[in-house]
């Protein structure tokens, strides 16, 4: 029996939507102890640090020092992916410039 919710879909999602997770999905976070204890569950290479600037709800002026210390457990590689890697993977930015090609 097929769940309501996905009625009439099978043959455009074929799988369950977590399957996708990896390939096209990212996530992220600015003030999210659970979130980053949930690593070891979702992975590390679809999260991103958001500052959200100039936004009410950014953490700027602070985010440095905010992020430095929600990370300070995590390895240098994870931190350097949360932080910049997967960001620059994701929009598709030169990793040598941070900017996009052409730009």
């Amino acid at each position: 029996m097929e769940h309501r919710a996905w009625g009439g879909v099978r043959d455009l999602v074929p799988e369950p939507p977590s399957t996708y997770w990896h390939a096209q999905i990212y996530g992220c976070f600015f003030r999210d102890r659970h979130g980053l204890e949930s690593l070891h569950r979702i992975g590390v290479d679809n999260v991103t640090y958001e500052t959200d600037y100039p936004h009410t709800d950014s953490t700027w002026p602070d985010t440095h020092k905010i992020f430095s210390e929600q990370v300070v457990d995590l390895d240098d590689a994870t931190v350097l992916k949360i932080a910049r890697t997967n960001a620059i993977r994701m929009l598709r930015l030169d990793p040598a410039t941070g900017l996009w090609p052409g730009a």
